[in-house]
């Protein structure tokens, strides 16, 4: 355990001691996560790039390289060809469960590209899953907290069917 997540966990409270230590440490575990991929949207070239980009995603994917999840956005299209929800660019998201995350973070971190890339847990306080809790490959992007919820009441468990991240069987 890093010594940040020690000391955040001890911080919040610091009468657990052992089992009860360990038993919130894994209530407390962030099990889905979100990568988003920002592009300058009305850019041509740059849109095409991320559509390939996306595909690319998709067909690692496809290979079984890891199980992530790349959603049409509202109107049905591939990538938000406009500005979304608190992203200030164009972009489109992947959801990676824990279970593939360490992959899915290398294989972003080594090809990005030109990319900005904002990643984020997936829990029940948005604001501060796209800020605190969140890292970025490539150039920050600033985001529009203001459209975000505090507090979902629980952490969404986004693609249920696949039975991974907050969907899992308990350990």
């Amino acid at each position: 355990m890093s010594d940040t997540r020690a000391a955040s966990i001890s911080a919040s409270s610091p009468s657990l001691k052992g089992k009860d230590l360990l038993r919130e440490a894994y209530a407390t575990e962030v099990k889905e996560f979100h990568f988003h991929v920002y592009f300058f949207q009305a850019n041509p070239v740059a849109m095409e790039a991320a559509r390939q980009f996306r595909a690319q995603i998709l067909e690692l994917a496809s290979l079984g390289y890891f199980r992530v999840q790349c959603s049409k956005t509202r109107t049905g299209h591939e990538i938000n060809e406009v500005p979304r929800g608190p992203h200030t660019l164009g972009s489109f998201e992947v959801w990676c469960p824990r279970e593939d995350f360490s992959r899915c973070f290398s294989w972003f971190a080594l090809n990005h590209g030109s990319f900005s890339v904002l990643v984020h847990t997936i829990t029940r306080e948005e604001v501060k899953d796209h800020t605190t809790r969140a890292t970025w490959f490539g150039q920050p992007v600033p985001l529009d907290i203001s459209v975000l919820p505090e507090d979902l009441g629980r952490s969404p468990a986004q693609y249920p069917e696949i039975g991974l991240g907050y969907s899992a069987k308990e350990e």
